[in-house]
Parts: structure tokens; C-alpha cells; sequence
């Protein structure tokens, strides 16, 4: 029953795949040629005067490296060149940063946001799961009011609201944390494996690590206090009351049975928190995925939007994926209902 759910869900997962790099091919080609070329000329044509010739036949042979003279061709003949492009991760070179590929930009800029994501959704998720189920089990009390009362609180602060914030009180004013960048740049020019280069990576990533915490908290609270209380009024957990269980042990098995249903969120949260980290990089001066996203998009770099676009949408589908792997081992009636209702 697990091979044939796993193979339904994989078949899935590749048609939400091919879906979104076909929206990925799409959006760009909405753009005219002549606006294409008229960014070319914007971003890097005024370098061309230094060749002493004709500027937009060199505008032309740009568009020509560049491969974007394929928008001339037959949209079906685009769409399985760019499919070709994509399978080998080919995007050509970069708009904004003209003549770096993008393939090696996003090569460089991948490892700063999964360092900065992968940490602060864990750390969001056990925070968050345990102040819920600490809410759950002291349902209808001041306790429960004050952690539901401070989520709400932190949940009405956008992201980058509550970086600034951070950034004003721990940095500017006390002094404790650096206000921006990945690491000392007059200390290390360049990144090395020594511990002291790895202690500055750490000491600069604890306060856009902590913004990304805070802001996915009430999710991960509210989830688990919903979840958890219904399963505490269930029959099957007063019956284990009747039996003598004690009330600690009652709660152990109703938090580990309302956690189940966090893990597919806990996949795709990882997915959200490299879209929230686009205003988080760049609001921290950190020159991560997030931030090459944004520079992309007000320099409509179409190249790099590209990129970065299909390594979101691999992401989260890998992500997705994995999930419901590991649900389907530690669940088995996930797997077998679902297969009997295909």
C-alpha cells in the first residue's frame, strides 16, 4: 500500500513540478523583444560605447549571447529548448550582474539562505509546538491567554517590521549584534573553514535567524493547540484517565498524536520562510537567494528571476515530497486510506 501511495504522490509532485518551470517559462516571454533588448541597453549597453562601433548591433549580439533571440523562435520550439536549458541548469548569464551566470550566483547565494532558513524553521517548529502544547494543556487559563495574547501580538508584525525592530534595539542601540552582512568583511576577506570565520557566520546570522523565528511562531502555536485539544477530549483518552494513566503521560501521547499532522507543514514552511527571507536578506544586507530575488526584480533581471523561481519550485516540491515519505512511515493509515480512496 506504501509503494503505491508513494508512487501516486511522486506522479504528483512531478505534474506540480512541470506546472510551475512551465509558469516559470511563460512569465518572461510576456515581456516584448524590444523591451528585453531596451533592458540590455539600460543595464550594460552603456559599456558598449567603449567598443567605438555601431551600439545596437552590439546590443544585438548581446541578445544573441544571451540567448534571447530565442523568443523569435516558434513557442514550442522555446519551450523545449528551455526545458533542455533547464535539465543541464543553464539560465545564461545574469542581467544585473553581467557577465556572472546565474547558475553560479545562485551556486554562492543557495548556502547563506538555507543556512538562515533551515535553522529558524526547526527552531520555530520545537518553540512553537511546545508553547501550543503548553496552551492546550492549560486551556481556558491566564496562561493560555497570555501565550495565545503574545502570538497575536508578534503575528500582526510583518517581517521586515519586526527585523527593523531588532536591528534599532540589539544593534544600533545596545550593541550587541551587527546591524547587517554575512559575516566580518574586515576581518575575513573571504570565506574560510577556521572557527573564528565560523563564529562571526553565526554571531551575524542570530538576528535575521531570530526575525524569521518570531515571525513563524504563532503559526506553529496556534496549529498545535488546535490540533491538541480536540485529541485530549477524545473517548479513547478519557478511557486511559479511567484506566489510572496518569495526566502527564496522557498529555505525552496526545502531543505526539497532534504533532503528526505538522510534519507536511513543517516541509512547506521550510518553502515560505525562502520567500519570507527575500525581505529578511535584504533588510540585513544578506546576500542570499532572497536578496539576489529582489535585486532581480527591480533590475528585471528575467535570467536570474529564472533561476532562482525554479530552485523555489524544486525546493518545495522536494520538500512536499519528503513529507509525505516520512508521514507515510510514521502514520501508516495515511497511506493505506489514501491509496483506498484512489
Amino acid at each position: 500500500m506504501r509503494r503505491d501511495y508513494l508512487v501516486k504522490r511522486g506522479i504528483y509532485y512531478i505534474i506540480v513540478w512541470f506546472a510551475g518551470i512551465t509558469i516559470d517559462f511563460v512569465l518572461p516571454r510576456l515581456i516584448p523583444s524590444s523591451t528585453i533588448a531596451s533592458i540590455i541597453y539600460g543595464r550594460i549597453g552603456g559599456s558598449l560605447s567603449a567598443y567605438g562601433s555601431n551600439v545596437q548591433q552590439e546590443i544585438q549580439i548581446l541578445v544573441q549571447q544571451l540567448g534571447l533571440s530565442q523568443y523569435n523562435a516558434p513557442l514550442y520550439v522555446q519551450y523545449f529548448n528551455y526545458l533542455k536549458e533547464v535539465f543541464v541548469l543553464n539560465f545564461g548569464p545574469s542581467l544585473t550582474q553581467f557577465p556572472t551566470s546565474v547558475g553560479t550566483i545562485i551556486s554562492e547565494a543557495a548556502p547563506w539562505t538555507f543556512g538562515l532558513v533551515i535553522p529558524a524553521t526547526i527552531a520555530a517548529f520545537f518553540i512553537g509546538n511546545l508553547l501550543g502544547r503548553s496552551a492546550a494543556l492549560a486551556r481556558g487559563t491566564i496562561k493560555d491567554y497570555t501565550i495565545l495574547g503574545l502570538t497575536m501580538f508578534l503575528y500582526t508584525f510583518p517581517v521586515f517590521v519586526t527585523g527593523e525592530i531588532l536591528i534599532q534595539f540589539l544593534a544600533e542601540t545596545l550593541h550587541i549584534f551587527p546591524a547587517g552582512g554575512q559575516y566580518n568583511t574586515l576581518a575575513f576577506f573571504r570565506p574560510t573553514l577556521s572557527l573564528p570565520f565560523i563564529w562571526s557566520v553565526i554571531y551575524h546570522a542570530i538576528l535575521p535567524v531570530s526575525t524569521l523565528v518570531l515571525f513563524s511562531l504563532a503559526g506553529w502555536i496556534i496549529g498545535m493547540r488546535n490540533n491538541m485539544i480536540p485529541i485530549l477530549q477524545e473517548d479513547y483518552m478519557n478511557y486511559y484517565r479511567l484506566m489510572g494513566v496518569s495526566e502527564k503521560m496522557v498529555s505525552a501521547k496526545a502531543y505526539r498524536l497532534a504533532l503528526l499532522p505538522n510534519f507536511t507543514s513543517f516541509s512547506i514552511a521550510l518553502g515560505y520562510s525562502v520567500l519570507g527571507a527575500v525581505a529578511i536578506e535584504y533588510l540585513f544586507n544578506y546576500a542570499g537567494l532572497g536578496y539576489f530575488f529582489n535585486l532581480a526584480i527591480t533590475g528585471l533581471d528575467y535570467p536570474l528571476l529564472n533561476g532562482i523561481f525554479f530552485m523555489l519550485v524544486t525546493a518545495m516540491v522536494l520538500s512536499n515530497f519528503v513529507a509525505d515519505i516520512v508521514y507515510s512511515i510514521i502514520d501508516p493509515r495515511t497511506s493505506r486510506e489514501e491509496t483506498e480512496g484512489l
